[in-house]
């Protein structure tokens, strides 16, 4: 152990000199440890700004949150220079999609062109854009295995500040998502990424006290725009055209913020040994490790067996990133999907309208009704949607079936996925 640690130490400090070797920032102080221990910006330049200057560098200094414990992201920026493959990749919602911009002025890419830039050694630094719109961190979740860890992902952003609520459900979604990230044998870095709507809705304050237990980079967007708002420096539509979504200008400034981070990196006086995982969660994680089960065509997952499809059946339909078809039911019949599951949460990822064709179905565990679930949403605009089923304490066999009710009849249900974890460790 002490070993490991005098390395890091070493290794970090070699990064620390090459990062400041490759800034682009002339002029500017060098921050004291205590400064960047506790979050605080680098020391204003001696130069005279012009207003519009200061203001901009106000915003850059607001949009700084925390360094973290940047171990792992020193690792992952040597490994980049090395020319060692290294994977950069979103996940979020539809800001991180990059709906308001386009697939290559989006916030995401804007952010990675820096980091392939200044840290990469040609085409080693690879691009995951994992953002689905309409998209929480409970779906977030559950998916993140399959577009984001797979891919063995090296840095992570997590975006879902303006998609989250404030329920508890949000909170061990994505508390679950961020252990689960950093569990992994790779050691990937994770940045939280936090925005706002035009009405000041953003779950910063819940997902802040997540990031701090865990030492996490957090950048925050409300942070930095917020009082330009309120002092009449800056309108909203200077930075969206609607309700959410940064417009072309808006994600070059978050890109921006993301890139300040990086730039106050290369100097930052401080070296970080190696973080413990903590032991107990902040909120807690019970859908750590989740699973995400799509359409299986051969039945072969063992730990989730579909043993009748009842009134539904296999369809090659695709919606958002789930392109292995949905178990559908079409409007006729009652009879039950069953299916067993190894697991103690369960979810079912389905899709929602806000429609009058949309129905609804039972679901039944053990012979025992627990839900009853309407894919018929006020807010569903054709979304992918995990609806909660069951979360509870051990690992058992759960023995389902799924029901269409008598008044859905005519009607449509299309379930895209199935969701289970089987965390023992869970705290609830």
């Amino acid at each position: 152990m002490k070993i490991k640690k005098i390395t890091a130490i070493f290794t970090a400090a070699a990064l620390s000199m090459a990062l400041a070797a490759c800034s682009k920032t002339e002029g500017t102080d060098t921050p004291t440890t205590a400064a960047a221990d506790t979050g605080t910006t680098p020391p204003t330049t001696t130069a005279e700004l012009s207003p519009e200057e200061q203001v901009h560098k106000d915003m850059m200094d607001r949009s700084f949150v925390s360094f973290g414990n940047t171990h792992r992201i020193e690792q992952k920026l040597s490994q980049a220079m090395r020319g060692d493959k290294t994977t950069v990749a979103y996940l979020g919602g539809s800001i991180t999609e990059g709906i308001g911009g386009t697939p290559d002025t989006c916030y995401a890419k804007l952010s990675y062109n820096y980091i392939a830039e200044n840290y990469g050694t040609g085409d080693n630094v690879e691009y995951v854009n994992a953002g689905v719109s309409g998209t929480p961190s409970i779906l977030g979740n559950l998916r993140v295995k399959k577009d984001v860890l797979d891919k063995n992902a090296d840095i992570v952003f997590v975006e879902f500040a303006v998609n989250d609520g404030m329920e508890q459900l949000y909170k061990e979604s994505y508390e679950s998502l961020v252990r689960t990230i950093l569990q992994q044998e790779n050691e990937p870095a994770v940045i939280l990424l936090f925005t706002v709507t035009k009405t000041g809705h953003t779950c910063q304050e819940h997902m802040k006290q997540i990031g701090e237990h865990y030492g996490l980079p957090m950048i925050s967007v409300p942070d930095a725009i917020q009082p330009e708002i309120e002092e009449g420096r800056m309108t909203w539509a200077d930075y969206s055209d609607d309700e959410a979504h940064p417009n072309g200008e808006g994600h070059k400034l978050v890109a921006e913020f993301i890139n300040n981070w990086f730039e106050m990196l290369k100097v930052r006086n401080a070296v970080d040994a190696p973080m413990e995982m903590p032991l107990l969660p902040k909120f807690g994680n019970p859908y750590e490790n989740a699973f995400l089960a799509e359409v299986d065509y051969d039945n072969s997952n063992p730990d989730l067996q579909i043993v009748e499809t009842g009134s539904f059946s296999l369809e090659s339909r695709s919606i958002a990133d789930f392109k292995n078809g949905a178990w559908t039911y079409s409007g006729e019949g009652t009879e039950p999907m069953k299916l067993t599951v190894k697991g103690n949460s369960l979810f079912l990822v389905c899709k929602r309208n806000n429609s009058s064709t949309m129905g609804k179905f039972e679901v039944y565990i053990d012979g025992a009704r627990v839900t009853t679930i309407d894919t018929n949403q006020s807010d569903g605009w054709g979304d992918p949607f995990a609806f909660q089923v069951i979360k509870r304490s051990g690992v058992p066999e759960m023995n389902i079936e799924i029901v269409p009710t008598e008044d859905s009849a005519g009607k449509t249900i299309e379930i895209f996925g199935i969701a289970y974890s089987a965390n023992a460790d869970i705290t609830f």
